[in-house]
């Protein structure tokens, strides 16, 4: 499937690289990234200004289990819709947006049924009801080394 829900066990799930960057770094970073994304949603296709209005800049992350590692992996370009089903859970309890319009969006992009969303939804929260029962580290790697590269020429 092209747009996956990536549910964040509760241990780590506020912790991000935005948050040990300034709010200009932030605003930087994501510009970056969504010139290389070209202004296009990297999974259902959504231009900003033609389609949207804005894009998100998600983090991706990979979870080593057996080291108990969640590191960041990548960053990229976003639209709304695609970035609240990769957090349906935090989307859903903060009442960001109508859980059905995510399922109508996940089932155009993926080009699935209702059925498969089901059966999906309920893979990834089994993935996630594991996931919160480690204690897990979180390396941002490059990114936050990155960052405070920067800082120190400032």
């Amino acid at each position: 499937m092209k747009l996956e829900i990536e549910l964040i066990p509760d241990s780590t799930m506020t912790v991000n690289l935005r948050q040990y960057m300034s709010p200009y770094r932030w605003r930087q970073l994501s510009r970056r990234i969504q010139e290389r994304d070209q202004y296009t949603c990297q999974l259902c296709g959504r231009v900003k200004g033609l389609d949207i209005d804005k894009l998100h800049c998600h983090e991706s992350w990979a979870f080593d289990e057996p080291n108990r590692i969640q590191r960041l992996t990548g960053l990229q370009s976003l639209c709304f819709q695609c970035h609240m089903i990769k957090h349906i859970g935090f989307a859903e309890m903060n009442g960001w947006v109508e859980k059905y319009q995510l399922i109508e969006h996940f089932c155009r992009v993926n080009e699935v049924t209702a059925a498969d969303y089901a059966v999906h939804f309920q893979e990834a929260v089994l993935l996630w009801m594991a996931r919160n029962r480690i204690d897990w580290t979180v390396e941002l790697g490059d990114y936050i080394a990155c960052e405070k590269s920067n800082q120190e020429t400032e």
